[in-house]
């Protein structure tokens, strides 16, 4: 890929690795979960930078959630952003780089701005119940956008627009979008009135003999697990990341950026309700330059996840991709345990392209140990999400990253 300048030094994406004026540097990435539109959150941020950088990390990735920003639903931006800017150069001062990361869905701890659902009520995506949903797999209970929905693309991407050029000055590593982009996992999605409108649309152009889009509810399962229905959902999926890249791309105007995208390749029962066809998504997913793997790591049967590389290699292989493989979330604070990290962390040198390892949370909890949990960046989190103690001592899966460090770097660059 072509080097660009960031921040006065050369980066240059070659073999799936970053290397900075000429020197390959494996990336130390935190995501520190906080309220970017928020003055106070952010002057604390700033103070915490030198922390972060003597711990080692290298690039901060900073999740912007929409309704932070815009009071009104449209996409156009009501925060004052000039603690965020500040932020950014404090981050570049710090000898650290700074990635912008947006979120605009309504799962997985995201949620649209009140505004937009007064504005746009019909805009909620529907099982295959006919029941409107909402985040009930992650237990947030937000309501849950259709991705089919033209308001919606249209105010979220807005955002994602009008976000990028109040920042176009600004140099970033990378521009992610939403986090693991799915449908739901546990309830199949979308049957909305504008789900119908696309798949029709779809059918027309790509499948005239595909099956009927059901009149009524349940949706029959034979209509939920038909091989067209899911190939454009994945299709619709794909498609979903690549022009919320290009919206990206617009904001920062001539600009160039590179692009992160999430690909969840979970429990394998599930994966047709996340996403169709993983297959198909990975080979429409035509704008990212940087793929960002999860689970990297077996939650249930608690082991290296392969297949998730396997997949995306195989995408690779057959249309010549240059991605840079690497994971989102390496790890959090909450859902590990240090006699897995051996093998967690050797799965993914062993199948990533070695861009780098991705740790969330890195800010301190900073509240009282007592309570259950508390609210970061809007939504509930567990209180253990980030991965060090309030004295900033690593809780014990982070200590055999960080105290290991020196030795983990010897295995990857020997690899």
């Amino acid at each position: 890929m072509k080097a660009r300048i960031i921040n006065g030094k050369k980066c240059e994406l070659k073999g799936g690795r970053l290397y900075v004026d000429g020197v390959w540097k494996f990336m130390k990435t935190g995501k520190p979960l906080r309220d970017y539109g928020n003055k106070e959150q952010i002057e604390e941020l700033i103070s915490h930078l030198p922390i972060l950088a003597k711990k080692g990390y290298t690039n901060l990735a900073l999740n912007c959630y929409w309704h932070h920003f815009d009071f009104v639903g449209d996409g156009t931006i009501s925060a004052d952003i000039e603690p965020l800017r500040r932020l950014i150069d404090a981050i570049n001062a710090n000898g650290m780089f700074a990635s912008l990361s947006v979120e605009t869905y309504g799962v997985g701890g995201g949620t649209l701005p009140a505004g937009f659902w007064k504005a746009y009520p019909n805009a909620v995506a529907v099982d295959s119940n006919g029941e409107k949903a909402s985040d009930t797999e992650y237990a947030y209970a937000s309501v849950v956008p259709s991705l089919y929905d033209e308001d919606y693309l249209r105010c979220s991407r807005n955002f994602i627009r009008n976000l990028s050029k109040a920042l176009s000055d600004k140099d970033f590593l990378y521009c992610e979008t939403t986090v693991e982009p799915q449908y739901m996992g546990s309830r199949y999605l979308d049957y909305s009135e504008a789900a119908k409108k696309a798949y029709e649309a779809w059918c027309d152009k790509n499948c005239k003999y595909a099956p009927k889009f059901p009149e009524t509810f349940p949706a029959p399962e034979e209509f939920v697990n038909d091989v067209s229905w899911n190939v454009f959902r994945a299709h619709w999926l794909a498609d979903w990341v690549n022009n919320d890249a290009r919206a990206y791309r617009e904001g920062f105007g001539e600009k160039p950026v590179w692009i992160a995208s999430d690909y969840l390749d979970a429990n394998e029962k599930t994966m047709c309700a996340r996403m169709g066809s993983p297959m198909n998504f990975l080979l429409n997913l035509v704008e990212p330059d940087i793929l960002q793997v999860n689970w990297t790591w077996h939650f249930d049967d608690r082991h290296p996840n392969a297949k998730a590389y396997a997949r995306v290699r195989e995408v690779m292989n057959a249309t010549k991709r240059d991605w840079v493989i690497t994971e989102h979330m390496t790890i959090n604070g909450t859902d590990y345990f240090p006699h897995e990290m051996e093998a967690l962390l050797r799965n993914t040198i062993e199948n990533s392209t070695n861009f780098g390892w991705e740790f969330v949370d890195v800010a301190v909890d900073n509240v009282d140990p007592s309570q259950e949990g508390v609210v970061i960046a809007g939504s509930f989190k567990p209180l253990n999400f980030s991965v060090y103690n309030n004295d900033w001592s690593p809780k014990p899966s982070m200590a055999i990253v960080d105290d290991r460090w020196d030795e983990w770097m010897s295995i990857i660059k020997n690899k």
